[in-house]
């Protein structure tokens, strides 16, 4: 049987994982902002910070449903908010660094690496969509050695 000490210890130290899995993703996402280059993609980071968004969203239905005190559910809610902005701000980032940077990460196999699954799938076919528009528009136009995207002569 726990005791009162042991439940509120057990949600003080959930609590500071927590607090320590956004401070984790804040330095990650200052990081990649501030990073000329993608940087690796922390995937258990990711995950362990949107499982705690949904104990969180859980977390509001019980207490939405219990009639818990406004004040807190709205603190609840905001702590919700921010850390989905965080998640979203993150991930936005990296795409952004993908787009920008798609013909570059694509020749690299150590860029490919730093990316996530989903990310890499997303920078192939940004590519291929950027190297079929600029073959159709622009290279096939030009005169031998300068239609490639790639080589020039």
């Amino acid at each position: 049987m726990m005791s009162s000490w042991d439940e509120d210890e057990t949600a003080a130290s959930a609590a500071e994982a927590a607090t320590t899995d956004i401070e984790l993703l804040k330095r990650a996402w200052r990081n990649e902002e501030a990073a000329p280059e993608i940087l690796r993609f922390d995937s258990p980071l990711v995950s362990r910070v949107h499982e705690q968004i949904q104990l969180l969203e859980e977390t509001l239905d019980d207490f939405a449903d219990s009639g818990v005190n406004d004040l807190v559910v709205s603190l609840y809610q905001m702590d919700l908010d921010r850390t989905l902005f965080l998640l979203r701000s993150y991930l936005r980032l990296r795409l952004q660094k993908i787009e920008k940077y798609m013909m570059h990460i694509s020749r690299f196999d150590d860029l490919l690496s730093r990316l996530s699954p989903q990310e890499c799938q997303f920078a192939k076919s940004c590519a291929e969509i950027m190297e079929k528009h600029l073959e159709q528009s622009v290279l096939s136009k030009l005169p031998y050695g300068y239609d490639s995207v790639t080589r020039q002569s």
